[in-house]
């Protein structure tokens, strides 16, 4: 016993240093990448020669500071959308006080924040007004917009604006037909809308093409460096490859050691879930039994462990995996009879190193039943204490991890 003990604290000591020494290896891949940008079709009102104009800038700026230009939403991280609407450069009078309906419905305040030319404009359209909402100390308020006449029908107001009519009440010192271009930086993953810049113009030329520059500049350079972040960790499936070290300790008529006893092993191990996962195994692994005669005996056994994992992850560069489980132990040579069965439990651990996960696999077992020697039917009972060396390659990758710096 004082030999086998001697050889288990020898052991110990080696998978702590082991552990201390990999530690500092990480389990991911990371990678700097070029922010991916999707720019819609063109909305609003523009005619086909401007949309085509400021998509070909917005497209033009993207790649200029660069970024990556994608064709679809679903690849992109954030969005570019441009919208042009008709100005119609209105001045937006201050209404007098109007009192309050008695059952509450609509407050209207005197003044407040309403610009002189909201973007997009608001249009008091055929039977209906609008009103301009702003929060005050957590509450709502709405202010009424304009005080013209809203029972003419919308196209006529919309027309009148465009022919610059008399009632139009535009300031002679503005262009006919001016537009309102506004862009809007999204958010691809929550839709949130994190810059918005507007710009006036008339016709499309080169001005218009060198302010879209500078707004597109000054949009894009907030945005944090993205690292793409390949981690090892984050599959569904991982295949496991390995040979093992697999010391015996029998014990019957006397206790025998046999250290010198090295296998084959591979896994699959499936993550049902981001914490558990289920592994199904095979492992060939000699036996070699002395009896009281001190005759030997060898075989070579095929046992298939069936595990539970515990998949943890405390930090970075770790993966820490205990475990438990049974084993179906079958002889291949017939010249000894093995438990049918064996429980064990272990703990795996793994650090990247290339395309995949290096792992090293300490694991305790032990027979349900006593085993026996086929020709003299003497019983015996085995005890495993089992080192495992392997490498683990992941498939099926969840979702890909983002990190903005």
């Amino acid at each position: 016993m004082v030999c086998v003990f001697s050889h288990f604290c020898l052991t110990k000591r080696l998978l702590t240093l082991i552990f201390f020494l990999l530690t500092g290896l990480s389990l991911f891949a990371q990678t700097f990448r070029e922010t991916k940008i999707y720019i819609p079709p063109i909305e609003g009102s523009g005619s086909m020669e401007d949309n085509a104009f400021f998509y070909k800038q917005l497209a033009y700026e993207v790649v200029l500071q660069y970024n990556s230009l994608v064709r679809s939403r679903y690849e992109s991280d954030f969005m570019l959308k441009g919208t042009i609407e008709p100005y119609t450069g209105e001045e937006q009078p201050i209404i007098e006080e109007q009192d309050i309906s008695n059952d509450g419905d609509t407050a209207v305040s005197p003044s407040g924040p309403v610009p002189p030319r909201p973007i997009p404009s608001i249009r008091n359209t055929y039977g209906r007004r609008e009103f301009f909402s702003w929060e005050v100390d957590g509450e709502i308020l709405f202010y009424d917009t304009t005080d013209e006449d809203n029972q003419r029908p919308e196209t006529e107001q919309t027309y009148s604006h465009i022919e610059g009519s008399e009632t139009n009440n535009r300031n002679p010192s503005q262009t006919q037909n001016e537009y309102a271009f506004l862009l809007e930086l999204v958010k691809t993953s929550t839709g949130e809308v994190i810059g918005k810049q507007y710009l006036i113009y008339s016709t499309v030329d080169a001005s218009v093409g060198e302010l879209i520059s500078v707004i597109v500049y000054y949009m894009l350079t907030g945005i944090p460096d993205i690292i793409e972040v390949d981690d090892r960790r984050d599959n569904w499936l991982f295949i496991n490859v390995g040979v093992v070290w697999a010391p015996r300790i029998y014990t019957g008529w006397d206790t025998q050691l046999n250290l010198l006893n090295f296998g084959l092993a591979v896994q699959a191990e499936y993550h049902f879930l981001d914490f558990m996962s289920v592994e199904l195994g095979l492992q060939l692994v000699p036996d070699r039994v002395v009896s009281s005669a001190r005759k030997e005996y060898r075989d070579l056994l095929l046992e298939i462990p069936v595990s539970l994992k515990a998949a943890l992850k405390p930090l970075d560069n770790l993966m820490l995996e205990p475990y438990v489980g049974a084993s179906l132990n079958l002889s291949l040579m017939g010249t000894t009879k093995p438990s049918l069965f064996s429980w064990f439990l272990g703990f795996q651990f793994g650090i990247r190193a290339g395309p995949g996960i290096f792992t090293i696999d300490p694991r305790f077992s032990m027979d349900f039943g006593k085993s026996l020697i086929s020709e003299s039917l003497a019983e015996y009972q085995r005890y495993t204490i089992q080192l495992g060396f392997g490498y683990k390659f992941g498939f099926l990758p969840k979702t890909p991890n983002m990190r903005y710096y």
